[in-house]
């Protein structure tokens, strides 16, 4: 029998390694520690460390690399089932952060595991989840954004939700207008899509308010703006919610996290589209201030998922009585 998740966050798995020193006037420090990487693989151990059933689906090499990966999602409870082994290399990404914690990324990922998978790496069984999540660093190449297609179409298939983080990396784009027509094109599909200031920036330019009016599409939107807080609007209408106090060490991972708090509360609440209890705005007020606490978790410590311990506030407002 076919196991059913709570999300299965499809896309890249990799190691982020960041400098595990003080650099002084060097450009990069020379000794590094890693931590777990790639936006789906996080979001999918934040879910599991609220108590959701996750998998991840995407594609490790056959290197120690690859299996360091797998042992420690299997150690987060995210299970591995759809993690493809590949001969390619695992990627891996260095983290340098500047000096007010926001994170410049070097990625060694050119013909990696993660950028190899294809559509017919993907299965029905990836499909069988409530809500499947995908971002855009999943659309990269003409192969890869054909394995995203194959997943959201499986997961449709399950009957499952499907969340976008546009998690918007403009810089591994070669084509710019290949990469706006391509998110787009994803957004159709979307009943939930997430987005900083920087994702549309790099999306729209200066004519953010013009492309959010072209391409809200059926979705419920949530929108980040970094320590001003998050709204969301759609069939709950507008709502904004302030974001937490945090110390800030390291912005790695913050917005990984976030989702991982909003997808908690909309599993637990069984909320879908076209229902009274989506629309309500109770619920979505409590999504994004899961979120936030999530996010205020992420960024105490180095390292996407390290800082997310200590979540008793988060699961109390997961577990809180929601909208009948």
């Amino acid at each position: 029998m076919t196991t059913r998740f709570d999300v299965v966050c499809f896309g890249e798995i990799l190691w982020d390694f960041f400098e595990a020193e003080a650099r002084g006037d060097q450009p990069m420090a020379r000794t590094f520690r890693c931590e777990l990487g790639g936006s789906p693989a996080n979001v999918a151990a934040g879910l599991a460390r609220l108590g959701a059933r996750t998998a991840v689906a995407g594609a490790v090499g056959r290197d120690r690399l690859g299996r360091a990966l797998r042992r420690l999602l299997d150690a987060e409870g995210v299970s591995t089932d759809f993690v493809i082994n590949l001969p390619n290399r695992t990627g891996m990404t260095f983290v340098v952060p500047g000096p007010n914690g926001e994170p410049e990324f070097i990625p060694y990922r050119h013909a990696g595991a993660d950028l190899a998978m294809t559509a017919a790496h993907v299965t029905p069984a990836m499909g069988q989840a409530t809500w499947g999540v995908v971002g855009s660093s999943s659309l990269l190449t003409p192969a890869l954004a054909q394995a995203t297609a194959r997943f959201v179409e499986m997961v449709r298939a399950g009957d499952g939700l499907l969340f976008v983080d546009l998690n918007v990396r403009a810089h591994l784009w070669l084509n710019q207008d290949q990469m706006r027509t391509t998110i787009a094109d994803l957004l159709t599909h979307a009943d939930v899509v997430k987005a900083s200031e920087a994702d549309l920036l790099a999306l729209a330019g200066t004519q953010i308010e013009h492309w959010l009016d072209r391409h809200r599409q059926k979705a419920t939107w949530i929108l980040t703006h970094g320590a001003r807080g998050a709204d969301a609007f759609g069939e709950c209408g507008r709502i904004a919610v302030p974001a937490q106090h945090a110390d800030l060490v390291d912005a790695t991972g913050a917005g990984d996290a976030f989702v991982a708090g909003v997808l908690a509360v909309l599993i637990a609440a069984g909320a879908r589209p076209a229902t009274d209890r989506w629309a309500d705005p109770r619920l979505w007020t409590r999504a994004l201030e899961a979120g936030h606490l999530m996010g205020a978790r992420a960024v105490g410590c180095v390292g996407a998922i390290t800082g997310l311990t200590n979540l008793d506030r988060v699961r109390a407002l997961i577990s809180a009585p929601g909208p009948s």
